[in-house]
């Protein structure tokens, strides 16, 4: 029956991908992975399809079925996954460079390998831990793994026998990749250790394609030593992403891998200039062949800019010009003479260097020391159109350092400070950069932002489309991003900020209880003359704008945008108003004895005091145990009405 336990099953060996279990426990059972893979519930809605996304991450669900059926933990499954092996490789996170991204999007940025895997012959004839069979280290998926610490050997990527990429479909007779799956031609059982690439380009599932079959494991050529400065760099590298990941850690991986992205993007987008820089630097006849190949296989009805500049920010598949590539990049970026180095690279980069956009979108994330060194030239690549100074890209700079949930709707005075000496339209200023400071914190587009804030989609457009004028005047876009730039900065060192999103979250659906808003206008009712108490109308408006009032205070928001009102479309804006109690609605006719305002004033006050102590009472609880994670859904904290 399906989906039941499997009689027999395997432990995962330590460091193993998904792809290498489940074809371990196949050659194991004698049972076709595609069968295995129907029966453990990882097939896609076609029937035959086995989805490579499961190699990065795992939903919840599927690990949960995986994990039964392989009589496996939860914890032991996800551990199968690039995502948990490699948590301080920041290219594998659904959230990079300030931007949601999908399983395509990881896969076509081309730094994680998902259609095959680099290897070590000697490791796959040498296994370890009790393994009977070959097993896969997730490591092999990554561009950072260069060399075997344990054998001293370049890390090996094509089939000895048929010349193409290991664990893979294999490449056409075009030089097209063969459509990709979680474990290759699913239809054969064959030992882990022997190639799956096809040898012809049959694709149908009915007539399956005879395999390559080659032992990868049966090394037949000499192994070519990696240099001692390769080791110590891959020594480098397995430490950044293995070390346990905390918000200091997340901020310097980060910084370091956007570091040797840049530099290898400059190198190659530039080539072979740095090769003049360095020109006793290792195998730069290997990168020069590398780079040489990317290009020529963009073909001239295929050759944009975004492939030409994908082309020149992939990694090389190849470990030995992988190797020389990453070691030049540390040279430009660590190296003496810096400045000058990145200084002479950019000089060949132009507004229309095919490079330009991946660089300006890695900047913001690199290491402090980095961008110093690209900002002299770094200012004559961005554009200058005035849609770009009126909508200026935000990206998430201050990711790790700044937390969202500390984000309030409503800016404080204080923070406002800074930014309304720029001269702007001040309350579209305060929900802009409200906006922005989310962005800056958590990525995501505009939108997610906009609704994690508690706002509608179209507040956020409104908000802009009011700024858009004020942007493209001048230098007012510029100033108006270094200005929230130093802002983040300021709240980024705070010790204790304020939770603001667990207080949206507590009040959710809450409305002020009954008893207390009883107490509350019995107390501003004693401190009124006996005449005028009877002409005071505590009804249910009132009760709701009273609610309203203490979630924009315990919130820090504004009080047209509380869930209590947005539930309650009955209630029209001037009642609202004046439930208020609106000083102008309060005449002298209705207190002769007292001025215009006070009854507002007694009550608002009252609010407030009550606020506070509810704030108190939240914060005391503790913030959310799951920090903020941006989604186009509906927004945290907020019911948004239906449109009209």
């Amino acid at each position: 029956m399906r989906h039941r336990p499997l009689p027999r099953s395997l432990n995962p060996t330590p460091g193993e991908v998904l792809p290498s279990y489940l074809l371990r426990l196949s050659y194991r059972l004698s049972v076709k992975p595609l069968d295995l893979a129907e029966h453990c519930g990882l097939l896609g809605a076609s029937r035959v399809t086995f989805p490579n996304r499961h190699l990065v991450q795992l939903a919840p669900e599927t690990a949960e079925a995986l994990a039964r059926i392989c009589r496996l933990s939860v914890a032991e499954v996800h551990d199968l996954t690039l995502d948990r092996q490699a948590p301080g490789f920041p290219p594998l996170r659904l959230n990079y460079l300030g931007r949601k991204r999908t399983f395509e999007t990881i896969v076509a940025e081309g730094w994680s390998f998902t259609r095959f895997s680099r290897y070590c012959p000697q490791c796959l004839s040498d296994p370890e831990h009790g393994s009977m069979t070959t097993s896969w280290p997730g490591i092999w998926r990554l561009p950072i793994a260069l060399a075997c610490p344990l054998h001293h050997r370049y890390l090996d990527w094509r089939c000895p026998a048929c010349g193409n990429p290991a664990f893979s479909a294999g490449i056409t007779a075009a030089g097209r990749w063969r459509p990709a799956q979680l474990i290759p031609n699913p239809t054969a059982v064959l030992h882990p250790a022997r190639c799956r690439s096809r040898m012809d380009d049959r694709d149908h599932i009915n007539q399956p394609s005879p395999v390559c079959g080659h032992r990868l494991d049966h090394c037949l050529s000499s192994a070519v030593r990696p240099s001692p400065d390769v080791l110590r760099l891959q020594q480098e590298l397995l430490d950044l992403i293995t070390v346990p990941t905390g918000p200091r850690q997340v901020v310097t991986t980060h910084g370091q891998f956007a570091d040797l992205r840049a530099a290898m993007l400059l190198i190659c987008g530039t080539w072979p200039a740095a090769s003049q820089l360095f020109p006793r630097a290792a195998h730069l006849d290997v990168i020069d062949t590398d780079i040489d190949q990317r290009l020529r296989r963009l073909t001239a009805r295929n050759k944009k800019v975004t492939h030409v500049a994908r082309a020149l920010d992939t990694p090389p598949a190849d470990s030995i010009a992988c190797a020389a590539l990453m070691l030049l990049a540390r040279q430009v970026t660590d190296g003496p003479g810096r400045a000058g180095h990145i200084d002479a690279l950019l000089s060949h980069c132009t507004r229309q260097w095919p490079g330009r956009g991946k660089l300006l979108r890695l900047e913001p994330h690199c290491s402090p020391a980095l961008r110093t060194s690209l900002r002299p030239r770094f200012d004559g690549l961005r554009p200058v159109t005035t849609d770009y100074l009126a909508l200026f890209p935000q990206t998430a700079s201050h990711q790790g350092k700044l937390d969202a949930a500390a984000i309030p709707q409503r800016l404080p005075d204080s923070w406002m400070e800074p930014l309304q000496a720029l001269g702007a339209p001040v309350r579209p200023l305060r929900r802009d950069a409200a906006i922005r400071l989310v962005q800056m914190a958590h990525g995501g587009t505009r939108r997610q932002a906009t609704l994690h804030l508690g706002f509608t989609a179209a507040v956020g457009t409104n908000t802009s489309a009011h700024l858009r004028s004020w942007q493209s005047v001048g230098d007012n876009a510029r100033k108006y991003a270094h200005a929230l730039d130093r802002l983040a900065d300021q709240l980024a060192v705070v010790g204790t900020p304020t939770d603001y999103q667990h207080r949206r979250d507590r009040l959710h659906d809450w409305t002020l209880p009954p008893d207390d808003w009883k107490k509350i206008t019995e107390t501003v009712a004693q401190q009124l003359e006996p005449t005028c108490r009877h002409l005071i109308r505590w009804d249910q408006a009132r009760l709701t704008a009273a609610s309203a009032i203490i979630w924009a205070q315990v919130t820090q928001g504004e009080w047209q945008w509380a869930p209590m009102l947005q539930n309650r479309p009955d209630i029209r804006s001037f009642e609202i108003r004046r439930a208020r109690f609106d000083t102008r609605e309060l005449t002298l006719s209705v207190l002769p004895s007292r001025e215009p305002g006070r009854l507002a004033r007694l009550l608002h006050g009252a609010l407030h005091e009550h606020a506070n102590r509810l704030a108190e009472q939240i914060d005391s609880l503790g913030g959310t145990q799951q920090r903020v994670r941006l989604s186009p859904g509906r927004p945290s904290g907020h019911r948004r009405q239906k449109s009209r």
